[in-house]
């Protein structure tokens, strides 16, 4: 009898343990691809994400990138990334070698680029609500604006 009751306490425990790892899993951000987000084919057309996920791409090669996401419009391109754990101490120089890429990368576009963690989950959001047919280049831009402000006043 006690044997049974044992092993129901344990498998309980057990039980209870795996049920919150789903809940854990989305809070943390590491091991996330954020650029697998889809968007519809109408919206799509309405605002080209290609210089977006061409920086995404391009952010991805370098070995002290953990994670990056990014949203554009015809003239603004908002990149936020995060630097692996080793490497920050060298953020600074890391940070200034990204604009310089960027900008060389991107002449046309007025770029905003931050390793923040609070600005890549703002753009991470921005991107999301990207989906939302109510969502034009306007309010994209001034959505960017808000978050280039918050950058600013961050640091």
């Amino acid at each position: 009898m006690r044997k049974w009751l044992m092993m129901t306490v344990v498998i309980g425990i057990l039980m209870g343990g795996c049920t919150n790892e789903n809940k854990v899993k989305q809070q943390s951000m590491q091991g996330s691809d954020f650029m697998e987000i889809n968007t519809n084919g109408a919206q799509q057309a309405a605002i080209n994400q290609q210089a977006a996920e061409q920086a995404v791409a391009h952010l991805k090669e370098r070995d002290d990138i953990k994670d990056v996401v990014a949203v554009n419009t015809s003239k603004k391109l908002l990149v936020a990334y995060q630097i692996k754990h080793m490497h920050r101490f060298y953020r600074k120089q890391i940070e200034k070698e990204i604009d310089r890429q960027l900008i060389r990368l991107f002449p046309n576009y007025q770029i905003v680029s931050s390793s923040d963690l609070k600005i890549f989950w703002k753009t991470e959001e921005l991107r999301g609500k990207l989906g939302n047919k109510k969502w034009n280049e306007r309010k994209v831009d001034q959505q960017i604006e808000k978050i280039k402000q918050l950058s600013e006043e961050l640091t």
